[in-house]
């Protein structure tokens, strides 16, 4: 009797924690720079994925201009390091924090990912 009763809280336990885990880890936001300038101001502080073309570098300040169809963000990297393959018109994903300054809006990268382009457009 004992051993069964073993088993069935050392089940209970697991089976709590892996609810817990379930719980606790929200969804990543993944947004174009088109859908994310169409209301920025809804994600003031926030941290997520963002995925555009790198339509300039400028090196000396870490800042780079990502582009989507019609909207245009100035990304600082310099918290993130840039990968070798970055250069502009490369599609790019950049998770960071995006915030309001006296400028405008600017997204600090934590992490900055090149890849293909098919990878971060939407399904129609």
């Amino acid at each position: 009797m004992e051993r069964r009763v073993r088993i069935l809280v050392t089940i209970g336990m697991i089976g709590a924690l892996v609810a817990l885990m379930f719980v606790s880890v929200e969804p990543e936001i993944d947004l174009s720079v088109d859908e994310l300038m169409e209301a920025p101001e809804q994600h003031d502080g926030e941290t997520f994925r963002l995925h555009g073309t790198i339509q300039s570098m400028d090196m000396a300040n870490n800042t780079l201009l990502l582009q989507g169809q019609t909207h245009n963000l100035t990304i600082d990297f310099s918290g993130a390091a840039l990968p070798t393959l970055a250069d502009e018109n490369k599609t790019i994903s950049v998770r960071g924090e995006f915030k309001s300054t006296s400028d405008g809006w600017i997204m600090h990268a934590y992490e900055i990912k090149t890849g293909c382009p098919s990878k971060y457009e939407a399904e129609a």
